[in-house]
């Protein structure tokens, strides 16, 4: 089935439409998202929430299917991105009050253990799902509620929540050799 098909099939809204576009578009997709973000994990869900969305998409037919999927993914890959400079600079801030709040007077050994411990958190961040590390953030550093986090993000309520439950364990795993090493007293 050509293109034009496809494009004419989604806009009726026949069943098998948004199947036909996932087949037939996804391996593309990923590519364009991987030349942008250079991690495959990360391409995969950007193309994923494209897919997602694709359904309340504002897709009315001026250009073709291809084009606003490729468009879609750029986006979503440029956000992705972004979220990851906000999330570097928001480490940087962390590290900075942190040094800030031990002041001169503070003891050394313990600004740097704290340094450590910080510096651990946000590398094992990086082990979490991206969706399920945006909700982390913004439940803890922002300390916004599941429905606030839920109204930001456009998700369900119960999708904030799971997600928030996944992450946390994803966060725990990467984190348990830190916790290991400290419980012993490790350096």
């Amino acid at each position: 089935m050509a293109d034009a098909g496809l494009d004419r099939r989604w806009l009726r809204g026949e069943d098998g439409a948004l199947e036909e576009a996932h087949r037939r578009y996804r391996s593309r997709l990923e590519a364009v998202a991987y030349r942008i973000v250079g991690n495959r994990a990360d391409a995969e869900e950007v193309v994923q929430r494209v897919f997602l969305v694709l359904p309340r998409a504002a897709y009315r037919g001026s250009a073709s299917l291809w084009s606003y999927l490729y468009r879609a993914a750029v986006n979503g890959s440029v956000n992705l991105l972004r979220a990851r400079r906000r999330r570097d600079v928001l480490a940087r801030e962390v590290l900075a009050q942190q040094r800030m709040m031990a002041g001169p007077a503070g003891n050394p050994e313990s600004r740097v253990l704290e340094a450590e411990i910080l510096a651990a958190v946000a590398r094992a961040l990086l082990h979490v799902k991206p969706r399920h590390r945006e909700v982390l953030v913004l439940r803890i550093h922002h300390g916004l509620s599941n429905v606030e986090i839920a109204e930001r993000l456009g998700l369900p309520t119960a999708t904030v929540g799971t997600w928030l439950r996944r992450g946390r364990e994803e966060l725990r795993r990467a984190l348990e050799p830190v916790l290991r090493d400290l419980r012993r007293g490790a350096p």
